[in-house]
């Protein structure tokens, strides 16, 4: 006997219904078992509960014999009792010695080996009249219930050298989770039918600690946080008992919404570093994992997720990784079109004034014009414009792909209020309001305490500084008054005035060190709770040794920037003295002089620093081309750069020599090479500026030795070093062009003819042909080109099929796919050349055929009775063929189309109902078959087809009785039993287009 594996649904019954349900009438037995021979027994409790759920029977005699031996076919058949419970029904192949003709014990032995629970012996059979011995039952019971025996386990099992050695940790791990209760456990005797019944129960009822190895899944939510899955019920998780290789734990806490199947929990772990992309990562669990506890994290291709214009002053972009600070806040790398004037040379850029920030996560970019969206790109309101973002790189360097959308800046959103926030010590005079969006502070009129205060704009776009002569005292509170303020969309605050009142809040705390970083040898930065004003750090600072003495030769304060004034970076002006291991251990003190903004002092505080000395040369680590004209860090080079990157920050060293070699061998230095400089201050970017552009090829770029030297104590200067640097169609930064300025147009002159657009592409290097013939790269009114569309090619003078320097592009429609006859946007996008440069997104204006044919859309029944029939576009009027196009079946009828004008009338619908077809029928009483009006008959209401003037065999008879006068009435069609609408015809019916498109023949509506 041994256990394997068991399916899903039956190892979720183990460890949530049987513990659960089962455990509860074990409590609370139910006696149901009315056996003749169990009463008194000390096993009758669990026997009631294992008949209570159907597990267990007795004998047909009404006894139960629990001192009879159990057998193996008894164990299979209460076994998979338990598992079909669970829904588990899946079969094994079966055994030689079990008959099919034993139906109950054929399809048990089936469905227990399947689920690995009882096998056979060697020689392929299961003994079902064989009995169970209390070991053999030890081991069955621990492998269905996957009971495990805890470490540091001590046995009181007397017996256990009776046992095969095999069997021995089966049986105590029974003894450990309760299920054997004796300390002599007689391991070669036969199992009694009423012991494994309190076995079994026993085993239900054991609480199983869920561990590494019952981890279903790991799931990546984002670069930070994981879901992991365990199959089992935690209440509480702790910390300390998840690890991740090479990875910090922040948090961990169980997902609210884990429940969602019994005793399954979901632990949400939150980590400090970001896990890299590529890699896989382990989550052990109390020191163990499995394979299951596995997770990849994916390589994300760093892309623009939306742009939106939040208000009439900025624009949001938001990334899916978070973005590279500088090539993200270069405000070159963000353009608008013009959707009415889209040429190249309309592409506009952000004004000198306008701001770029970007948040704290990196993943959200917000632009802030200096005059409003609309003013600056003099765009109407209301009108759409492209939005262009490009050049973008993410955190890890990786190029952002480019991003084209449309844009429209309509605010009709009044501004708001959020919040009023003064803070003094004991006095301000200052006010700062922050509102919903940025508003004008010019004419804006504010009051502070009944006094008229200056209006300025604040530190960041959504927030405004009043000024007042007054001054304002902590802890008191003022009214205030706001007037004519007003959004970028000339929307005034909402209300105007706003009148409120507010409470300078007193600030006495005093600021406190979170952090003190020692950056290198000669900088330590030091982060507090507040913003800090760094004026008073000067002799308040400083680096004492071991004995007191002061040794930082002074210390230079500035705020390290994006801080909002928390971090302090100080400078050492003099080198600690190091000892003969290169370091030196001493106490940064900070005196009680040091204020924030608001003049709190601090409390002197002392802290241990250990700084080492750098002796490590700063070594060359990678290099970026610029090609002519080309932009980086917000500086255009005419003639391009080289950007060559350290491995620290550095600054310029006095030799200059820098020595660019082709691959020839020629050294081009002097006529190429005009200047180099640090990139701005701390830099580790070195910008050598070219005088020449280069010519397309491969070269090598010397620096040699001590051109820079790091910003440390040892101006350690870089090491001779080599890189290459390739120009070539990859360098080449000139976009391809798109001439749509008068697009050829082949509108549809029929149904079967189509519609072509023509324009020219070129580019200096190349077109790259793939995203040329892409189909998805063209939109109408910026939807996809019809299905079936294609796109084709024609080469121009001195292009080819391997250059493709000047083409011509035909978007081929097929027919039957321009629903409306219109002037359409062609939007063109993601047109690149050979070097990856997307040609700047080009929209056109092309006058398109209708050459769709108009469908029967709707056929319904009016409140007046009369038929409505609705079209998937507008239709000709109805003309003296009309009735030749439908057929009617009527009450089951088909009326054939000649006789329509018999019984049938068509009109233009009106109102509610313009554009559509009215349908009257018109019906006919007569008083009887001898169409006597005088003599009482049936009066049939009937629809003369054959227009006789009398009821005959090929009208169809719609009521008898009727009420209505004898003659000619309208036909309220309520009264029909069932009717359809076919179209049959296009002789008539046809569209309002140019070319006057038929019906589409062979819709059929069923009406009733």
């Amino acid at each position: 006997m041994s256990m394997a594996y068991q399916p899903k649904s039956y190892r979720k019954f183990l460890a949530g219904t049987v513990s659960a349900a089962v455990v509860a009438s074990a409590i609370a037995p139910v006696a149901s078992a009315s056996f003749t021979d169990v009463a008194g027994s000390v096993h009758a409790d669990d026997i009631a509960t294992l008949v209570a759920k159907g597990y267990i029977k007795g004998y047909a005699d009404g006894t139960f014999k629990p001192n009879k031996s159990l057998t193996r076919g008894e164990a299979a058949i209460i076994f998979s009792r338990i598992l079909k419970d669970a829904g588990v029904t899946q079969k094994g192949a079966g055994f030689p010695d079990v008959p099919a003709e034993k139906a109950e014990l054929a399809e048990a032995v089936a469905i227990v080996q399947a689920a690995g629970i009882m096998t056979g012996d060697e020689k392929g059979n299961f003994n079902p009249n064989a009995n169970i011995t209390r070991e053999q039952m030890a081991k069955v019971v621990v492998e269905a219930f996957k009971l495990t025996k805890p470490a540091g386990h001590t046995t009181k099992v007397t017996d256990l050298d009776k046992a095969g050695a095999w069997a021995r940790d089966y049986i105590q791990t029974l003894e450990a989770n309760g299920v054997t209760k004796n300390t002599e456990f007689m391991p070669k005797q036969n199992v009694t039918r009423g012991q494994f019944a309190s076995f079994v129960v026993r085993a239900m009822g054991v609480t199983k600690e869920v561990s590494a190895a019952d981890i279903t899944s790991v799931k990546l939510v984002d670069e930070k946080t994981l879901e992991v899955t365990f199959n089992g019920e935690l209440k509480e998780v702790k910390k300390e008992d998840f690890a991740i290789q090479g990875v910090e734990i922040e948090s961990v806490s169980i997902k609210a919404a884990a429940a969602a199947e019994a005793k399954t929990t979901v632990v949400v772990i939150k980590t400090k570093t970001a896990l890299e992309e590529g890699k896989a990562y382990n989550v052990s669990y109390k020191g163990q994992t499995t394979d299951k506890a596995k997770v990849d994290v994916p390589v994300v291709t760093p892309k623009v997720e939306s742009v939106s214009a939040i208000n009439a002053k900025q624009i949001e972009v938001k990334f899916n990784k978070a973005v590279d600070t500088s090539t993200a806040t270069n405000k070159s790398n963000y353009k608008i079109q013009r959707n009415a004037d889209p040429s190249a040379s309309t592409l506009a850029t952000l004004d000198a004034g306008a701001t770029v920030s970007v948040s704290e996560d990196g993943k959200t970019v917000t632009i802030t014009t200096t005059s409003g969206v609309n003013t600056q790109f003099g765009v109407t309101a209301g009108t759409p414009f492209k939005f262009i973002v490009e050049n973008v790189k993410d955190k890890t360097g990786k190029s952002v792909e480019s991003y084209t959308t449309n844009l429209v800046v309509n605010d009709t959103v009044a501004p708001t209020l959020k919040e009023v926030k003064a803070t003094a010590k004991t006095t301000t005079t200052r006010v700062t309001l922050v509102f919903s969006e940025p508003v004008q502070t010019s004419g804006a009129i504010a009051y502070v305490g009944g006094q008229a205060a200056s209006v300025q704009a604040g530190s960041s776009p959504n927030e405004v500084v009043l000024t007042t002569a007054q001054t304002l005292e902590a802890g008191k509170t003022y009214d205030l008054t706001l007037l004519n303020f007003k959004d970028y969309a000339n929307n005034f605050l909402q209300q105007n005035p706003t009148t409120t009142s507010f409470t300078v809040v007193g600030d006495v705390v005093a600021p406190t060190v979170q952090d003190v970083k020692v950056v290198r040898d000669n900088l330590i930065e030091v982060t507090f709770d507040k913003a800090m004003d760094v004026s008073t750090f000067a002799g308040h600072a400083r680096v004492l040794d071991l004995n007191g003495i002061q040794r930082d030769g002074g210390i230079t304060a500035t705020v390290k920037p994006g801080t909002s004034g928390k971090t302090i970076r100080l400078a050492l002006t003099a080198t600690v003295p190091f000892n003969e291991n290169g370091t030196f251990a001493g106490t940064l003190v900070l005196g009680d002089g040091i204020k924030d903004v608001n003049g709190n002092a601090k409390v002197a505080t002392s802290h241990s620093v250990t700084i080492a000395k750098d002796t490590v040369r700063p070594t060359i680590v990678g290099t970026t081309y610029v090609p002519a004209g080309g932009q980086y860090a917000g500086n255009t080079y005419a003639n391009g750069a080289v950007v060559v990157k350290f491995s620290e920050e550095v600054n310029v060293a006095t030799s200059s020599d820098i020595k660019l070699i082709t691959s020839n061998g020629v050294d081009v230095s002097a006529s190429v090479i005009s200047s180099h400089a640090v990139n701005g201050s701390d830099s580790t970017e070195v910008i050598v500026t070219l005088s020449t552009p280069l010519n397309t090829g491969t070269y090598t770029l010397r620096i040699g030795n001590d051109v820079v030297q790091d910003l440390s104590t040892q101006s350690n200067r870089n090491v001779a070093a080599v890189t290459t640097v390739n120009v070539g169609a990859s360098s080449d930064t000139t976009k391809p062009a798109v001439n749509v300025s008068s697009p050829v147009v082949v509108a549809a002159t029929n149904q079967t003819s189509g519609t072509t657009i023509s324009f020219v592409m070129t580019d200096n290097i190349g077109l790259d042909l793939a995203t040329v013939q892409n189909v998805n790269n063209y939109l109408l009114d910026g939807k996809p080109l019809p299905s079936g569309s294609y796109v084709t090619i024609a080469h121009g003078a001195g292009s080819t099929d391997s250059a493709a320097t000047n083409i011509t592009v035909t978007l081929n429609i097929p027919a039957k796919s321009i629903t409306k006859d219109a002037t359409y946007a062609l939007n063109i996008n993601n047109i690149k050349d050979k070097a990856g440069n997307i040609a700047d997104p080009q929209v056109a204006s092309v006058t398109l055929n209708d050459d769709v044919s108009p469908e029967l859309k709707t056929a319904t029944i009016s409140s007046n009775g009369l038929l409505v029939l609705g079209f998937t576009e507008a239709v000709s009027n109805v003309g003296a063929g009309t009735l030749s196009d439908f057929q009617f079946t009527i009450n089951g009828t088909d009326v054939a189309v000649v006789n329509n004008g018999n019984i049938v009338a068509f009109a233009n619908g009106t109102g509610t109902d313009a554009g559509k077809y009215v349908v009257t029928f018109n019906a006919k009483v007569d008083a009887g078959a001898d169409n006597n009006p005088l003599t009482t008959a049936d009066n049939r209401l009937y629809l003369d087809v054959d227009n006789s003037g009398t009821f005959s065999a090929g009208d169809i008879l719609v009521q008898t009785g009727t009420t209505t006068a004898v003659g000619t009435t309208t036909l309220d069609l309520n009264l029909l039993s069932s009717l359809k609408v076919k179209v049959v015809n296009n002789t008539t019916v046809t569209d309002t287009s140019t070319l006057a498109n038929p019906i589409k023949v062979g819709t059929t509506i069923t009406v009733k």
